[in-house]
């Protein structure tokens, strides 16, 4: 709806021959995704793919706090990196070839996990 308004906006100014300040004309930097969001998205989709249901909704729930925390991205609002995050999902056969490479997937995930426990419970990385 927004990007109605803005565009709405600059095709009337430039009808009327009005120019918009620099700021106006310009999109926001910080709505574009990380390579760490799309990291996140990535791993979520591994946990779907390679994880029993059971590991899957604890992963997604402990990623879930990790965002929140600001552990992925500490220059954007939470709300907006979850939906980014989301947005971001790819086709889990584009990640995980074949069912030989989820043990070593499902080992790293488990390790992020680890890594992550305590820095969720301390609120560290916090803006």
């Amino acid at each position: 709806m927004k990007a109605r308004i803005e565009l709405g906006a600059l095709l009337s100014a430039s009808v009327f021959g009005i120019w918009l300040p620099a700021e106006a004309q310009t999109t926001r930097q910080s709505a574009a995704p990380t390579a760490a969001e799309q990291q996140e998205a990535d791993w979520r989709v591994i946990a779907a793919r390679c994880g029993t249901p059971a590991f899957e909704k604890a992963f997604y729930k402990e990623s879930r706090a990790a965002v929140s925390a600001g552990l992925i991205n500490k220059n954007r609002p939470p709300a907006d990196v979850e939906k980014s995050v989301e947005a971001l999902r790819r086709s889990p056969f584009v990640l995980v070839a074949s069912n030989a490479d989820c043990p070593n997937q499902l080992a790293q995930l488990k390790e992020l996990q680890k890594s992550r426990q305590g820095l969720v419970r301390t609120g560290r990385n916090r803006p």
